[in-house]
């Protein structure tokens, strides 16, 4: 990779990285509501997925960083307040739309970034990986959003 776009690159992992942070408080968040029932399950899969990334974003960032001039990872520097966002969501459907549209952000970042790495990488297998997992997370936030939609439709018709 050129400078310009190594620098680019990084960028946008430590970007990629913080998003992966506010997802992981974020689900947390989410665990703590009493009204998430059977949703747990997916909230917690969420929660381990987005520390197991941020570990792995850590050692992509850690490689290509400029040790000079890039700063280490961190929370100090970071604007998340994940217990704003679900203050006012009571029922799955909402969470669900919430944690739908949080996921269709990253998947976005994590599409721009893999077209920066080359694809016999290793960074770009785990890129890859992670695009994948947070696919199924996001086709699984869809169906309980539209499942729990159709439920209050028939609640509402009777």
């Amino acid at each position: 990779m050129e400078d310009v776009k190594v620098n680019d690159f990084v960028l946008m992992v430590r970007t990629l990285w913080g998003e992966q942070k506010k997802r992981e408080l974020l689900y947390l968040e989410a665990l703590k509501k009493d009204s998430m029932g059977p949703f747990r399950k997916v909230l917690s899969q969420g929660h381990l997925s987005a520390v197991l990334f941020q570990r792995e974003l850590h050692s992509i960032y850690d490689y290509f960083k400029c040790f000079l001039t890039d700063k280490e990872l961190g929370v100090a520097d970071m604007n998340m307040r994940p217990a704003s966002l679900l203050k006012d969501l009571n029922d799955t459907e909402e969470v669900a739309g919430l944690f739908k549209k949080i996921e269709a952000g990253i998947l976005q970042l994590y599409k721009t970034l893999r077209a920066h790495v080359d694809r016999e990488s290793e960074a770009r297998q785990v890129l890859d990986e992670h695009l994948l997992r947070i696919s199924e997370f996001y086709d699984t936030f869809s169906k309980m959003e539209m499942v729990n939609r159709k439920k209050t439709t028939y609640v509402a018709a009777a």
